[in-house]
Parts: C-alpha cells; structure tokens; sequence
C-alpha cells in the first residue's frame, strides 16, 4: 500500500504541475480591459466613442475602438458602456503610460469631472479604487 500511495501522490504532482505549466502569465501582470466607454485620452484629443483600454500591470498597452483593439483572452473585464474615462491630472491615455484614470457618469469639461460627484471610479497606476 504505501508504494501505490506514494505512486499516487506523485502522479497527482505531476498532473498539477503540468496543470499550473499550462496557465499563461501575461508579461508585466494582470491584464484589465475597460470595455464601451467614451475615452478622452488627453486634453484636447477628440473623444473615442465604444472604446477599448487595455491595461497590463501598471501600464497602458492599448487604447482605441472596439473593432481597431484586440480583446485579450485572459483579461479581466469590465463593461463601461454610458460611462467617459479621461485621465488623471497630469496624466494621459496611451500605450506604455502609467495607468492612471478616472471613471465618469457624465460627459466631461475637456478631461476635468463635471463634479467630483460625477467621478464613480479611478485606476491609480493600475490598481481600481472605487469611490
């Protein structure tokens, strides 16, 4: 018995080895993708209706319309359809900047809130913090 139990145990390693092998890492950490929102990248940029931000780790990858982004397939999504995101004060919207933003219920003035009520979330280098 203990051979066949210890043949066992080892046959259960291997298996979650290969199991845990097999997941993807995505480079630079987890991947998040605001999904549908308006997105105003910097002051003065024209708005980008339906829009796609993909966020890895810390940084922008990738922002522009749904059918111009790919979707990465091990992201963690989030459906911001109605909503605007404009970026943080000094901060702007583009590939390899630290991802930092606010989420907004209303259209803006330029980037800045209508109000500090109208901002319903931030990404502060990466990280959600609800408000």
């Amino acid at each position: 018995m203990p051979k066949r139990t210890a043949l066992l145990s080892s046959f259960v390693l291997a298996i979650g080895a290969l199991i845990l092998g097999g997941c993807e890492q995505s480079p630079g950490g987890s991947v998040k993708v605001l999904l549908g929102a308006t997105v105003t990248t910097e002051a003065g940029a024209r708005p980008i209706d339906d829009a796609v931000v993909v966020i890895t780790g810390t940084r922008f990858t990738a922002v522009g319309t749904r059918r111009d982004v790919p979707v990465p397939q091990a992201s963690d999504r989030t459906d911001l359809t109605g909503k605007w995101i404009v970026p943080a004060a000094g901060s702007k919207i583009a590939p390899n900047e630290f991802a930092n933003l606010l989420v907004l219920e209303h259209a803006p003035n330029g980037i800045q809130p209508a109000s500090d009520s109208d901002i319903s979330a931030r990404i502060k280098t990466g990280d959600w913090q609800l408000h």
